[in-house]
């Protein structure tokens, strides 16, 4: 197994860890029960306290079951920690997606959308958490970019959209999903040191993001 990177330290505050990581709940059986619980345990000790400490046995323990319970359902730990980053990354961006009237305006439905997605972050900061430590991680390359695949669909569509109606740059998705992203991450890393932003603060960043697209 691949060592993991030092994780640097992340203080999350005014979270209530036990019970932030509601993205993950839909549940059929007993045996997809203990598979989410195992998700939410590995997910709830990353974001807390680092991937290094999220360890079978800490992992078993936080979940209420045998540490041998596992490996019935995941391979390995990486392959539990890459499902459980998988789908955190699609209910944030499914979530967030929900409810958009994709008939308006590319620019308003950019800053809407871009609203939307850290909205649903700020909502669960231990999800953004979790997710940050997994991508500064050596896990993010064995990944291999299924989990971004919603945000690089949402991107996709705003680019094409607007491209057709003359709102936006002709740039690479990737690089236009970067100006999309990286002011969410910032903005959520701040919030997490206890900073707080305003209404207005949040506008301007929408701005700044369709700044960045525009012709």
């Amino acid at each position: 197994m691949r060592r993991m990177e030092q994780d640097s330290p992340l203080i999350l505050t005014g979270a209530c860890i036990a019970g932030a990581l509601g993205w993950m709940s839909t549940v059929t059986t007993p045996g997809a029960a203990t598979r989410e619980k195992l998700m939410q345990a590995a997910a709830r000790i990353v974001a807390r306290d680092g991937l290094a400490a999220a360890t079978t046995a800490a992992i078993a323990a936080e979940a209420g079951v045998a540490e041998g319970t596992l490996y019935r359902h995941f391979d390995s730990k990486d392959d539990l920690l890459i499902a459980a980053y998988r789908q955190m990354k699609q209910e944030v961006f499914l979530n967030a997606g929900e409810g958009l009237d994709t008939s308006m305006a590319p620019p308003e439905r950019l800053k809407r959308t871009w609203r939307s997605i850290y909205l649903a972050y700020r909502a669960n900061k231990d999800a953004f958490a979790f997710g940050q430590r997994f991508a500064e991680s050596a896990l993010a390359e064995r990944e291999g970019g299924e989990a971004g695949r919603a945000v690089a669909r949402m991107v996709g569509d705003l680019r094409k959209a607007g491209i057709a109606s003359g709102d936006f740059k002709n740039l690479p998705p990737d690089l236009l999903g970067s100006l999309f992203m990286a002011p969410i991450a910032y903005l959520l890393k701040a919030e997490i040191k206890g900073r707080k932003w305003t209404d207005a603060e949040l506008d301007a960043a929408a701005d700044s993001v369709l700044a960045g697209w525009k012709k």
